[in-house]
């Protein structure tokens, strides 16, 4: 079995993780606080953005791709319909990767709680979104 992608559909779901990244990070959002239980320095962050930027965008697009891997293998195996496939696949990557790691880590690195619920719901939101974008512009 050849997995079939639509790499347009993983490009859209890329541009709409850094998207959803953008205005949920905004200051009048989450950013302000954020930043302050971060501990980000805001004039170097800034300043590092421009060099920051590209390296985030290939990982929202490995990101993508491995949604949109994982939803073809949950078509083929479940026989389902692509939209439903695309969410359930970003719930179970999100609970079982993107959730379990970030907890664990800011667990140990002792980050606020509150911290971790802001990362949480930002990988909550891509990751469902590319699911949705993924499923809707299936192969």
């Amino acid at each position: 079995m050849d997995v079939q992608i639509n790499l347009w559909g993983v490009l859209l779901a890329a541009v709409s993780s850094m998207v959803i990244g953008m205005l949920y990070y905004a200051k009048p959002a989450f950013g302000a606080e954020w930043m302050k239980m971060a501990k980000v320095d805001s004039k170097k962050f800034e300043k590092e953005m421009p060099k920051i930027m590209p390296w985030v965008f290939l990982a929202a697009l490995v990101t993508a791709y491995v949604v949109a891997y994982v939803t073809f293998l949950y078509v083929n195996f479940f026989h389902t319909s692509w939209l439903r496939a695309g969410v359930v696949t970003s719930l179970i990557l999100w609970l079982g990767v993107s959730a379990t790691t970030t907890f664990v880590h800011n667990s140990l690195d002792q980050r606020p709680r509150a911290l971790t619920a802001i990362s949480l719901g930002n990988r909550l939101l891509s990751l469902l979104a590319m699911g949705l974008i993924i499923g809707w512009l299936r192969p």
